[in-house]
Parts: C-alpha cells; structure tokens; sequence
C-alpha cells in the first residue's frame, strides 16, 4: 500500500482472531509511535504492552470494577451497556495501555514567564494548545497506521479511562503517568464496512 492508501483503509477493529501478536510486532508497533513528533521533544509516552490472557482478563474485570465506581447510581441498563462498550478488547491478544508522562518545555524563559503571570504547568500547556496531549495523539495515530500495514486490526479507546485508578493500581503506574488510551490489537475477525468523510469544501478554507 502506498501511503493514501494505508490512511484510506486503516478502520477501527473491535473483533479479533485468537492469532497471538509476537514480541517482535509489538516492538514494531511501540517504535513507529515513539517515532512521533512530541512537544519540546519531549517523547512525554510510556507503553504498556500487555499479552497474557490472564493479564488482559484482569485488565477488563478492573476497567468493569471502574466503571461500575464512576457511574454509579446511574440506571442499571445504562452501566452494562458502559460495561461492554469499555471492555470489548477482553479477547483481543494484545492491549496496549497508552500513559502520559511529563513534558518539560524547553525554554526556561517561557516557563519563568508563565509563572510570573501565577500559571502552573498544566496552566501553561493548556494555554500552549496542550502539546502534550496532542504528542500523545501524535504517537498513537502512529501506532494505528503501523498496526494496519503490519495488517493487524486496533481501535483507539479512551472510555475505559474512567477505570484509570484500578488500571494504575493493577500495573502498578507511576503517580505522574496519565493514562490516555487503551488500544486493542490483533489479526481483524471481519472486513470492517467503509467510511464517509466530509467533503474537503465542508472543512477545509485557503485564505
């Protein structure tokens, strides 16, 4: 595929066969994402790569315990259908939890500024157009095309963000790592249906 095509293509995948995703594909997906631009060069990502049935089983019974946490008092239907929407990936072979870690700018003098003004560092950034969050979306994004021209299958979840404190308490995360996504991955169990896009007119404006 040449590069039109793979972005064309790439489909969220929810479904996956049994086929196990080995070491070496998975260091493949993990460097294509860390090959992304970052704020300040920061690379402010960590990967968890989690394989192990058992693992992944854990991981989706912490996800149900968050959401069951988060939602509370909420209507019962309402939770379940949470409940599957957060933890469909319990049958992928690979989960790869996506962590935020810290972006230090890189000039002192813009920092320095920021905090005469009495702006913190999330303050800062935030004001800044978040670089962080979107060197985070950066690196992902990579990681999804990797994954369709390795002709794995992934879906970018973040609902299951809500369960981030039994998720951290099972990996063990440190306190300053955010968690941002949850990507599932594996061998696609079924032809995904294709996309509409908005025209480029609707979009798009050259000034």
């Amino acid at each position: 595929m040449n590069f039109d095509e793979l972005i064309e293509k790439r489909r969220s995948i929810r479904k996956f066969l049994n086929d196990s995703v080995d070491e070496n594909q998975i260091e493949e997906l993990i460097r294509a994402a860390a090959t992304a631009p970052s704020g300040c060069n920061s690379q402010c990502w960590k990967f968890v790569a989690v394989k192990s049935p058992d693992k992944i089983k854990a991981l989706a019974e912490a996800v149900e315990k968050g959401v069951h946490r988060f939602y509370n008092g909420c209507e019962e239907n309402f939770v379940a259908s949470r409940v599957k929407q957060t933890t469909f990936f319990r049958n992928a072979p690979l989960v790869i939890l996506v962590y935020l870690t810290e972006m230090k700018y890189h000039d002192p003098r813009v920092t320095d500024y920021y905090s005469s003004k009495g702006y913190g560092s999330a303050e800062m950034l935030s004001a800044l157009g978040n670089p962080d969050i979107l060197s985070i979306g950066a690196a992902v994004e990579n990681l999804l095309l990797k994954a369709e021209e390795m002709g794995l299958g992934a879906c970018w979840m973040n609902d299951p963000v809500v369960a981030e404190k039994e998720i951290n308490e099972l990996f063990g995360a440190a306190e300053n790592h955010r968690l941002m996504s949850v990507i599932p991955v594996g061998k696609p169990a079924y032809t995904p249906r294709e996309k509409s896009v908005k025209p480029l007119a609707e979009i798009m404006e050259i000034v």
